[in-house]
């Protein structure tokens, strides 16, 4: 959490250090994220902080927040043809392995072409991690 919002949720598996704090704004993020994973909750509405993110990986991953909704995938092609550049498709993957909020901005939906799952963050387990969640929207047809 930064004065602008959110800035980083990590996977598990990733080596990233926990600073522990706890101020309304974490409690805030705690909760949407709780509500998101019982199913309650289908959008974040948090303040993101994408700040040192810029051109097309920030126009990546403000198109897949704002047009694809809970139980809905697309493609990396079809994500960057949304974000404006159709013939972006690797770009578009590397801006979601780079991505720093999974969940709040969803790449667990964002799918390889021809129905398979594609890669994921989060170690070892990612791909597995990948499917358990798009199961837990609804999402259960990709090899």
């Amino acid at each position: 959490m930064t004065d602008q919002g959110l800035r980083e949720i990590s996977l598990p598996d990733d080596d990233v250090p926990s600073d522990q704090a706890d101020t309304r704004a974490d409690r805030a993020v705690a909760g949407q994220l709780d509500e998101w994973f019982t199913g309650t909750r289908h959008a974040f509405d948090l303040t993101l902080d994408l700040d040192g993110i810029d051109g097309f990986r920030r126009d990546v991953l403000e198109t897949l927040a704002a047009e694809v909704p809970w139980g809905e995938t697309v493609t990396y092609g079809e994500l960057a043809a949304l974000a404006g550049r159709p013939r972006a498709a690797r770009a578009a993957g590397s801006a979601m392995r780079q991505n720093p909020l999974p969940f709040v901005i969803p790449c667990h939906r964002v799918t390889a072409a021809g129905g398979k799952i594609g890669g994921y963050g989060g170690g070892r387990n990612a791909v597995e991690l990948k499917r358990r969640l798009l199961a837990h929207e609804g999402v259960t047809t990709l090899r």
